[in-house]
C-alpha cells in the first residue's frame, strides 16, 4: 500500500481533524468553552473574519494576493460613518448627515472601487500583486489616520449598526449572513462556470487562455469581490463595535491569510475548497476564544497566532511537495536523424 498517495487527501482535510482536536482540548481545559454564550462569541468573531476570508480565497485561487483587505475594511467603514455623523465632538463625522443607507452604499462602493483599482494595477499595468496590494494597504491606512486625526467616530445610528448588533432569536444576524455567504461562495466556486474559470486561471493561466477564458478579466473580478467583501466586513465590524477607530482591522490580514491557507486554499493558485476555508475560520476563532477563556497573556496569544501562520505555511509547503508531478528527463539528440518513410496506398 502506497501511503504517499493518500498524503495530499489527508492534508486537504486536515483542517477538520485540527478543529476537532482544538474543541476537545479546550473543552477539557475549561467548562466554559462549550457554553451557548461562548459558541456565539466564536461565531461572532468568525463572521467578520469569514467574510474577509471568502474574498481572499477568490484572489488566492486565481494565483494572486490581496494584502490591502484590512485597510479596505477600515477606510470603507470610515467613509460610511463620516458621511452620516455630525461634525465635531463627540462623533467627529463629516457633518453631511446623509441617510444611513446612503452611508452603507458609499462604503460598499468604495470597497468595489479599491478592488477595481487593485485589479487594474495588476492586470493592465502589470504590477506585482504582492507589491501593489501591500502599497494599497499602507496608503489606505495613511488616509484613515489623516481623516480621523487619531479620533474615534462614535454614536453610529441604529440602522448602520443593525448588521452587527441585531439578532434572529438568539442568533446574531451577522452569523446568519456569514454562513449564507460561505454557502453561496461554495456553490459558485464548485458548480458554476465562473468558479471553474477561477480555478483554471490559477492552475494554468496559459491553458485557461487557450480554452477561451480571459485570465485578466477573471483576476479583476476576483479583486472586485475581495474589495466589496472587505467593505462589507467593515460595515459588520463597525456594527459590532459601535464605533469606527483609526486602528480598526489592523493586523487582520495575517489571520485572514492563515485561515484561508490552513483551510486548504493554495498559495500557488488553482487549488482549494471554500468549505475548507470555512473550517479554517472556525479553527482560528475557536483557538482565539479558548485562549482568552484560559486568560492566556496577550503576548503569548500573539506568539501562538504567529505559530499558527507558520503551521499554515508548513501545511501548504507539504501540499506542494506531495502534489508536484514527477519530472521526467528526456535526452534529445543534438542532430535528429532523418527518418525515411515508405509511401503505400491505403487499403480499406
Amino acid at each position: 500500500m502506497n501511503l504517499k498517495r493518500h498524503i495530499p487527501t489527508l492534508l486537504d482535510n486536515l483542517i477538520w481533524l485540527l478543529l476537532l482536536v482544538v474543541i476537545i482540548l479546550f473543552s477539557a481545559l475549561t467548562d466554559r468553552f462549550l457554553t451557548t454564550t461562548n459558541l456565539i462569541n466564536i461565531l461572532l468573531h468568525a463572521a467578520v473574519l469569514g467574510i474577509m476570508v471568502i474574498g481572499q480565497s477568490f484572489t488566492l485561487i486565481t494565483g494572486n494576493f490581496d494584502l490591502s483587505m484590512e485597510s479596505t475594511l477600515a477606510v470603507s467603514a470610515l467613509l460610511g460613518a463620516w458621511l452620516i455623523l455630525p461634525a465635531g465632538e463627540p462623533t467627529f463625522g463629516g457633518g453631511l448627515l446623509l441617510h444611513p443607507l446612503l452611508g452603507i452604499l458609499a462604503a460598499l462602493l468604495l470597497g468595489l472601487f479599491i478592488g477595481w483599482l487593485n485589479g487594474t494595477l495588476i492586470t493592465r499595468l502589470k504590477m506585482n500583486n504582492f507589491v501593489a496590494t501591500l502599497s494599497m494597504l499602507i496608503v489606505l491606512r495613511g488616509i484613515m489616520l489623516v481623516v480621523t486625526e487619531g479620533k474615534t467616530l462614535t454614536q453610529l445610528p441604529p440602522l448602520f449598526i443593525a448588521l452587527g448588533r441585531d439578532k434572529i432569536g438568539v442568533v446574531p444576524v451577522c452569523v446568519v449572513v456569514f454562513v449564507l455567504a460561505f454557502l453561496i461562495a461554495h456553490v459558485v466556486m464548485r458548480y458554476r462556470r465562473f468558479g471553474r474559470d477561477m480555478y483554471a486561471v490559477g492552475g494554468n493561466r496559459e491553458a485557461a487562455l487557450a480554452s477561451g477564458i480571459d485570465p485578466d478579466r477573471r483576476v479583476r473580478q476576483a479583486y472586485l469581490i475581495s474589495g466589496v467583501l472587505a467593505a462589507f466586513a467593515g460595515w459588520m465590524l463597525a456594527g459590532r463595535s459601535g464605533v469606527v477607530f483609526p486602528a480598526m482591522g489592523k493586523g487582520m490580514i495575517f489571520e485572514v491569510m492563515a485561515a484561508a491557507v490552513i483551510g486548504g486554499i493554495s498559495l500557488q493558485g488553482g487549488r482549494g475548497a471554500i468549505i475548507g476555508a470555512f473550517g479554517g475560520v472556525l479553527l482560528l476563532s475557536s483557538i482565539d476564544s479558548g485562549l482568552k477563556l484560559m486568560r492566556v497573556s496577550a503576548f503569548w496569544i500573539e506568539t501562538i497566532r504567529g505559530l499558527i501562520i507558520l503551521a499554515a505555511m508548513l501545511i501548504e509547503a507539504q501540499k506542494v511537495r506531495y502534489s508536484a508531478p514527477s519530472v521526467i528527463t528526456v535526452t534529445v539528440p543534438s542532430a535528429p536523424e532523418k527518418i525515411e518513410t515508405e509511401r503505400r496506398p491505403i487499403t480499406p
